[in-house]
């Protein structure tokens, strides 16, 4: 618990004295350029170069789902299979295959072990983002991955195989924790919903881009090696463009570099943008000044309503994956085998996947219009009808018509799960946290996306054998329940600097029916 300054001088966060609290003025710019809000001209001029950097981010994101549909479909791959032993060549009558216990283990473990190094990368990083800035993190994270990757790729037994899946995953993790937060502090509030969703959205091409090299990569023996260590291509290109992207100007402003700090943010706004700007990070970055970064028993404090965040946004990550999606995306061939064959899998999850790349730009046109918590609210309301078909037809005969509507409905699934849970998740939990806290915060919770996501991915496969529709249920009572955490507890963010989302946390109390979506 933290001792507070008795000076009245010193505003507690996310209270401001009159003479202190920033007010919003018309700027003069460009008649072609303004926008409204409150009646009132608000800047929306974007400079390309932060576009830029945010798709330069974001780069962990492709890797995060190049792994995703890399890994789950080597699990059908003929040459996969025969090299680690889980079946035997043809004609070959000595060969003995390996039972299906053993191969759910070892799947479990390829996916599970990625998740725990998630897991760790996650908790570790925000001491290198409290300490050293985020260019550092996202360095240090992407030579994890390589390392770890090309181990993978050059793999002679199982062993080798899974356990630089730690290294990889915790490279991974680091940049999940960190890559989200970058792009939001980069970003000019009124297009910072869309250019942090440019996170989810590279998750979503890598998966289409491994699920396409895949019907290739299926028809070579060695082509898991691709699947595997492919992705080290774009964490070689995210490590190079470090040179050029800026330091974030918050965590700059927050070590009391103003300097270093004006240069990084002259390289994402506009001349005229600056002055403003630099006001509001100082402001914003006072309480960091004056006391530091958060403890970690500050960061459960329930000053500034810290304790409510931290569980909301605890809450929302392990939502996002305990509603199914990495189940089904690492495991949609082998679920889908069962009706279609191995090649027939493959093609139907890269339906799936294309599904899950376009549905994606719903949120980029609507995250800062519609506001986060109705695309939260309607995305589960879809999610949770599409798992209770897809439990329903899991249960019947497995022929082909059964396999079709359970396509369908995984694909509305994705659908409701691409436009809200997906990038949503990740934008609300870098917006929510004030700057001293922000670092713990995030990594807190994403650690708890990673923890989930290593649970879900070592138990499914046992599970899916036990009963998929058992599994699809189970998601769909999560689901459920997430529609109501979402409709009563869920402040919106979109369009507000941290201050006024201080403010927000405040004020907020669950109500029947919801008065104030936006």
């Amino acid at each position: 618990m933290s001792t507070m300054s008795n000076d009245p001088s010193i505003p507690k966060e996310g209270s401001l004295s009159t003479e202190q609290e920033p007010t919003i003025k018309s700027l003069d710019i460009d008649e072609e350029n303004p926008s409204k809000e409150n009646g009132n001209e608000v800047d929306i001029r974007t400079k390309g170069f932060v576009v830029v950097v945010a798709i330069a981010a974001a780069l962990g994101g492709l890797i995060f789902g190049y792994d995703i549909g890399g890994a789950g479909a080597t699990f059908v791959m003929d040459g996969f299979r025969l090299y680690f032993g889980w079946d035997c060549p043809e004609g070959d009558d000595a060969c003995v295959p390996a039972t299906e216990s053993q191969i759910d283990t070892d799947q479990g473990l390829i996916n599970g072990l990625f998740g725990a190094g998630a897991a760790i990368g996650a908790i570790v990083a925000p001491k290198l983002f409290d300490s050293y800035g985020r260019k550092v993190t996202m360095y240090t994270a992407s030579w994890t991955f390589v390392i770890g990757a090309t181990l993978q790729a050059a793999a002679v037994n199982m062993t080798m195989l899974q356990v630089p899946r730690l290294l990889s995953g915790a490279g991974i993790g680091a940049l999940s924790m960190c890559s989200p937060v970058y792009i939001g502090e980069l970003a000019p509030v009124h297009h910072r919903g869309q250019l942090a969703t440019l996170w989810q959205m590279a998750i979503v091409t890598g998966i289409v881009l491994v699920s396409i090299l895949n019907l290739w990569l299926k028809n070579w023996s060695d082509g898991w090696r691709i699947s595997y260590g492919g992705n080290v291509v774009f964490a070689l290109i995210l490590i190079c463009m470090l040179i050029i992207m800026p330091e974030s100007p918050r965590y700059l402003v927050g070590k009391e570099k103003y300097d270093e700090a004006r240069q990084a943010l002259q390289k994402v706004r506009f001349e005229d943008q600056m002055d403003e700007e630099m006001k509001e990070l100082e402001l914003e970055a006072k309480a960091e000044v004056e006391r530091g970064v958060s403890t970690w028993a500050e960061i459960f404090d329930d000053e500034n309503r810290m304790r409510y965040r931290i569980l909301l946004g605890i809450g929302l990550q392990s939502i996002q994956q305990l509603s199914g999606i990495n189940a089904i995306m690492f495991y949609a061939p082998r679920i889908l085998e069962n009706f279609f064959g191995s090649s027939g899998g493959i093609v139907g999850a890269l339906v799936l996947n294309v599904i899950n790349f376009f549905a994606t730009f719903i949120t980029i046109a609507t995250v800062e219009s519609f506001g986060r918590a109705k695309l939260l609210f309607s995305g589960g309301i879809l999610m949770c009808f599409s798992l209770l078909m897809t439990a329903i037809f899991a249960s019947l005969e497995e022929t082909k018509t059964i396999g079709f509507l359970i396509v369908v409905f995984c694909g509305l699934y994705v659908v409701g799960f691409a436009y809200s849970w997906g990038p949503v998740v990740w934008v609300y939990c870098c917006e929510i946290y004030p700057l001293r806290s922000r670092g713990k915060a995030t990594g807190l919770t994403t650690l708890s996306n990673w923890t989930w996501t290593t649970i879900v991915g070592a138990v499914f496969p046992y599970a899916a054998t036990a009963s998929l529709t058992g599994c699809f249920a189970f998601f769909a009572g999560i689901v459920f329940v997430s529609i109501f955490v979402v409709y009563f507890y869920l402040p919106e963010t979109a369009n507000r600097t941290i201050l006024e989302i201080d403010e927000d946390f405040k004020n907020h109390r669950p109500e029947f029916p919801r008065k104030k979506w936006n």
